[in-house]
């Protein structure tokens, strides 16, 4: 068959097995012959295509970002490199590839979606190495076809498809020097591990490539039903309920502790000795754990709390004149002077009305210590009992600020105010203050 006739037979057979998203879109153009050829793919849709390159620093990065800027001449469009500084953690590969997904997303405009060059035999490779690790459902689904505004159009195209077909059609493209080295696990993989299995299996790649699709729709059956247990995080605590987990299979009671573990940790979604220890905690074998990162798991009565920011200092305490305003750690308090009941604030556990005359012109924004206690009318507490009567969970108790005056306890924000400051029948002036809670 002549070049040119190949040409036009592997260009209709890439285009017919890409998955192109609708609307405009940014390849992430690295210079190899995969990412080369889904920015000609992109290109042959109806939308706006531009490319990013990124440059990691490296000592192979500028010829990388040469060909990245040969390729995207070659094929008429436009090209902006944006440079990373890779961090210096356990594994160099993660770390580039951490700075190179932050670079590419935060280079999008509204409305892009960010397009990679993965191939089927990318999606062969990682899952086959997410099994050789003991990976679960999700490492076994391996490279998802969308996630968030990642799409990947080539997971059904071979890498030798893109090869030959960049070549063919003359885009300057070139190998990462990268791939080639002997001490990444993945080029293991790739060079060694794979031929190796496809002398006893030949059709290794699709098998598993099929592997990762049939797999996914089991995975999105469960991550519909893991949808459905209540919990929430906000500000790096998360909290889920505990008899669900420790009733629930432990198929579906897992995802949403993975769930849970990235919202408060990022991308960390915890590996299965993790999740066997939320669930211990949860059905009371343990009464907490430390997961990687410090991140603390406990048992608070009906939910399990999980919380990656326990060593998050204590605010110290702060003066305030009122009336005016004062942060305090994820606190904000207002105070307000009126002669008349003001209708600024709505009703709230987090507003209270004192007698102007009766307050003290300086008071203090603090945390609760042991020997603090609010006096009432018919006797008193201390501020850790009240606390407590409120339904404030253990882990927020040394965090939630108090109002006082030397020892005398004003008001405890959402709780309890002490008798002293009672508005009587002779009051000519109010003094409104509002307690803003931004944390949990």
């Amino acid at each position: 068959m002549a070049p040119t006739s190949r040409l036009s037979v592997l260009s209709d057979e890439v285009t017919a097995l890409a998955d192109l998203p609708d609307g405009p879109s940014v390849v992430a153009l690295s210079g190899g012959p995969d990412s080369a050829v889904c920015a000609w793919v992109a290109l042959r849709g109806d939308f706006p295509v531009r490319a990013v390159h990124v440059d990691h620093g490296f000592p192979d990065s500028p010829v990388l970002r040469h060909a990245a800027e040969g390729i995207a001449e070659s094929l008429g469009i436009k090209i902006d490199t944006v440079e990373v500084i890779v961090g210096t953690g356990a594994s160099p590969e993660n770390e580039a590839r951490i700075a190179r997904y932050q670079a590419l997303e935060s280079s999008l405009e509204p409305g892009e979606e960010l397009l990679t060059g993965h191939t089927r035999t990318d999606q062969a490779e990682t899952v086959l190495g997410n099994l050789l690790r003991g990976a679960g459902l999700d490492g076994l689904t391996g490279i998802p076809t969308r996630r968030g505004s990642i799409v990947r159009p080539l997971l059904k195209v071979t890498r030798s498809q893109t090869r030959e077909l960049a070549t063919l059609l003359g885009l300057p493209w070139i190998e990462d020097p990268a791939n080639l080295q002997e001490g990444p696990r993945r080029n293991l993989l790739r060079n060694d591990v794979m031929p190796d299995l496809e002398r006893v299996s030949p059709s290794l790649e699709e098998i598993l490539a099929r592997t990762a699709r049939v797999l996914s729709s089991d995975r999105d059956v469960l991550d519909q039903a893991a949808d459905r247990v209540p919990w929430n995080a906000r500000k790096g605590v998360a909290t889920l309920p505990a008899t669900l987990l420790s009733t629930l299979p432990s198929s579906i009671a897992s995802r949403a502790i993975r769930a849970a573990l990235r919202a408060v940790s990022g991308p960390y979604a915890g590996d299965f000795r993790d999740v066997q220890l939320v669930l211990s905690v949860a059905s009371g074998g343990i009464a907490e754990a430390t997961l990687p990162g410090g991140v603390s798991v406990r048992r608070d009565r009906a939910l399990v709390v999980v919380d990656a920011c326990e060593d998050r200092p204590v605010p110290d305490a702060e003066e305030w004149t009122v009336p005016g305003r004062i942060r305090f750690g994820d606190w904000a308090f207002e105070a307000t002077m009126a002669a008349s009941a003001p209708t600024a604030f709505p009703p709230s556990r987090y507003v209270e009305v004192f007698d102007a005359d009766e307050f003290p012109s300086m008071v203090a924004v603090r945390t609760p210590s042991d020997a603090d206690r609010v006096v009432f009318s018919e006797g008193h507490k201390s501020v850790r009992q009240v606390l407590a009567e409120a339904g404030i969970p253990p882990w927020r108790r040394n965090r939630w600020p108090i109002m006082a005056t030397g020892e005398q306890v004003i008001w405890v924000p959402g709780v309890r105010r002490a008798s002293a400051g009672w508005i009587d029948t002779t009051t000519t002036r109010y003094l409104w203050v509002r307690a803003t809670r931004e944390d949990v």
